[in-house]
């Protein structure tokens, strides 16, 4: 099995996101692991120019790193997609990525997804939809739940409701701060290798495992007192 980690955080190796993408891929026995930093690509933005719907379908004309991702992305059998949230979103180097991947996918010719379980493109290469996606995001957040509706409604939109597993947590920062909960964290990123343990078995986490992954590493008062140390002056790690 192909495992593609793709590192969205500009902080690249640094990521606190890509210990937890590191953690769930440790759950996959006998797996062919390989890691991208997105951030380090040549990745130049979408023209909106549509070629890759008229003149060369399924092509993009720029020529640039993504070719080498979209062999890689063939290849795979699981893509997990890593980034921190920024503002809601998703970092924009890795939204540059994301709306590359425009050729992946048929010309939108006006049909109507009624019950919004489907995306409103079909994928060009029928292989892509035997390959498993999982989106693994951590936040700044006491509570990871009302901070992605939006950015979930976007994957939502380009691979259909359902058709990808999040894993979303809340209090990053922490695992990027060494000598602060480091039993809490290490707890934490023992769930995560669980988990991936459980997808590499079943192609799926069960809503018990998302649950449990979605509990917070600190309670909102001991998490309160770091956000508002690390506001009043002292070093505090970025996400």
């Amino acid at each position: 099995m192909k495992i593609l980690i793709l590192n969205g955080s500009p902080r690249a190796e640094r990521s606190n996101t890509l210990r937890l993408a590191n953690a769930f891929a440790e759950g996959f026995s006998q797996a062919d692991i390989e890691t991208v930093h997105v951030y380090k690509k040549n990745i130049k933005p979408c023209l909106g120019c549509f070629s890759c719907w008229t003149k060369t379908p399924g092509q993009c004309v720029i020529k640039d790193d993504m070719t080498e991702l979209f062999a890689k992305i063939k290849s795979a059998d699981v893509i997990i997609e890593s980034f921190p949230l920024y503002f809601f979103g998703i970092p924009s180097g890795f939204k540059a990525f994301i709306d590359r991947c425009l050729p992946l996918m048929k010309t939108y010719l006006g049909s109507d997804d009624k019950d919004g379980t489907d995306s409103f493109h079909e994928l060009r290469d029928a292989s892509l939809r035997e390959k498993k996606l999982v989106l693994i995001s951590t936040c700044g957040y006491v509570n990871a739940a009302p901070m992605y509706p939006a950015l979930l409604k976007q994957f939502d939109m380009i691979c259909g409701d359902g058709n990808y597993t999040a894993i979303l947590c809340s209090e990053g920062e922490l695992f990027g701060y060494e000598g602060l909960a480091e039993r809490q964290k290490r707890g934490y990123l023992a769930d995560v290798t669980k988990a991936g343990a459980e997808f590499y078995e079943n192609g799926k986490l069960s809503a018990e495992t998302l649950q449990k992954l979605e509990k917070p590493v600190l309670s909102p008062s001991g998490f309160e007192k770091i956000v508002r140390s690390h506001w009043g002056g002292e070093d505090f790690p970025q996400i």
